[in-house]
């Protein structure tokens, strides 16, 4: 992935108003090994290949790299609201070790564009041929503390009526009382995104001109 996307402001791009129903989709992320805090994986150094997503600093999905364009693209065209991120948790803590949990979550009000911006800024892009690549924008977001989280066990999925194993390419749709559940209670619990930021800024590695992307 360039760096010269990660110098790219958020606001560069048109956004437009979002409308759809509080219906839902899960995605998968990957947690860092090194922090106790579900954080996303951070890279070791720089350049990487690792997209820093969920995008808890600036609210947004989609905005700095090509990743699940397709997952995107069917978010908006079914008008979920809510963006749920799963992680299986690899960290610091272990009782909550290689266990599903889903720690955070936007509520998307805005979608943007970003094919054209990808293609000029990014050195590896998968949207040349897709119509579009949107990048979404939450006007709410929260994520949590892992014990705080809202684990995804066997129970819960077959609530779901979600059958196969979860993977890295996971995608889960929720109908609106499964999304409410699991939205009221984040919404319950400590919002701690801005430890979330601290922590992934501690964790970025120094010395190179890219440590500062993000803040």
């Amino acid at each position: 992935m360039a760096g010269d996307i990660m110098n790219r402001s958020v606001d560069s791009v048109l956004w437009q108003d979002y409308r759809a129903s509080d219906t839902g989709m899960i995605v998968f992320y990957s947690s860092d090994p090194v922090s106790e805090l579900p954080i996303r994986e951070v890279p070791e150094q720089y350049p990487s290949d690792i997209i820093p997503e969920p995008n808890y600093e600036t609210g947004t999905y989609g905005f700095y790299g090509c990743s699940k364009s397709k997952v995107r693209t069917n978010f908006i065209k079914s008008k979920y609201r809510y963006l749920l991120f799963m992680t299986k948790y690899v960290g610091a803590d272990t009782e909550y070790k290689d266990r599903f949990f889903i720690t955070g979550y936007y509520r998307v009000a805005q979608t943007a564009d970003v094919k054209k911006q990808h293609i000029r800024y990014c050195s590896d892009y998968s949207c040349l041929d897709e119509d579009g690549c949107y990048a979404l924008r939450a006007d709410e977001k929260a994520f949590v503390s892992i014990e705080d989280s809202f684990e995804v066990t066997k129970e819960v999925l077959g609530e779901w009526d979600f059958k196969s194993r979860l993977t890295r390419q996971t995608r889960i749709t929720l109908n609106e009382e499964q999304t409410l559940r699991v939205v009221n209670h984040l919404q319950s619990k400590q919002d701690i995104t801005s430890e979330y930021i601290q922590e992934t800024q501690r964790l970025q590695p120094h010395g190179d001109e890219d440590e500062d992307v993000l803040k």
